[in-house]
Parts: structure tokens; sequence; C-alpha cells
């Protein structure tokens, strides 16, 4: 696993240990959302992966069925010429629980 790999990952789950996890509802039953605020790699203009987006939000939606939460549902939208230089997309991703 690549270093940048491994960083990504460590910070989608530090988000979520620290600042996620303590603020989720109870189950109970109910549909409960998430709103969570990224940005894409630095220069991101090739056609591919975005890999940055998928091990930070991707562990995050991992370590919430760990913790026997349900997903119902994902939505997403981006923002194009975002960050300082204007060189990324920044993400609204809604995640949709019980």
């Amino acid at each position: 696993m690549g270093f940048l790999k491994k960083s990504r990952k460590q910070s989608g789950k530090d988000l979520y240990d620290k600042k996620i996890k303590p603020d989720l509802f109870e189950k109970d039953g109910n549909i409960h959302l998430l709103m969570l605020n990224s940005f894409s790699k630095f220069f991101n203009e090739e056609f591919g992966v975005e890999t940055k987006y998928n091990e930070q939000i991707g562990t995050i939606l991992n370590e919430l069925q760990k913790d026997g939460y349900e997903i119902v549902d994902v939505k997403f939208d981006s923002l194009k010429n975002q960050g300082a230089f204007g060189e990324m997309e920044g993400f609204h991703t809604l995640i949709m629980y019980k």
C-alpha cells in the first residue's frame, strides 16, 4: 500500500473517530444524514479513478458499517475551481444512514 493511500485512509479514519462518531445518532430505525465536505486530488485533470475521494469517503462508509449502521444512500455534488489555486474540485457528500 502506497504512502499516500495509507495516509488518506488514515485521515478518513481519524475524521470518523474524532468528529463523526461522537455526533452520530443512535440506531433507532430512523434515517439520519451526514454531510461531508472534501476536495479532489490536486491537479485532477485526468480520466480515471478519484482515489483520494474513494479512500477517504470509502473509509468513513466502512467505519459506519463496522459500527452497525446501515447505509441507505450516498449522494454527492461537485464544485469546480476550488482550493487555493482553483485546481481542485470540491465535493459535498450526503450519507443517509440508519
